[in-house]
């Protein structure tokens, strides 16, 4: 997978979870059906990849949820 194919995989669980979601969860439901051929997802792949999609505006970090972890929403409905 791509570096684009990963963020429009990101948009899409942000988009069906409907609220914040951690990085970690995250990695998780994008390595989730991941079959044996597939290579997993790291961490670092998703945050480089929700960092480049808050520069551009697409999702926020969002504060004031519970516990350490960073959060993450969609800031507008992506297509």
């Amino acid at each position: 997978m791509n570096a684009e194919q990963l963020r429009q995989r990101l948009i899409a669980a942000l988009a069906a979870a409907g609220e914040p979601m951690t990085t970690s969860v995250l990695l998780t439901t994008l390595n989730t059906g991941n079959t044996p051929a597939d290579r997993p997802i790291v961490v670092e792949e998703v945050y480089r990849g929700l960092r480049i999609l808050a520069d551009q505006g697409v999702v926020r970090r969002v504060t004031g949820q519970p516990g350490r972890s960073a959060h993450w929403a969609l800031t507008r409905i992506t297509r």
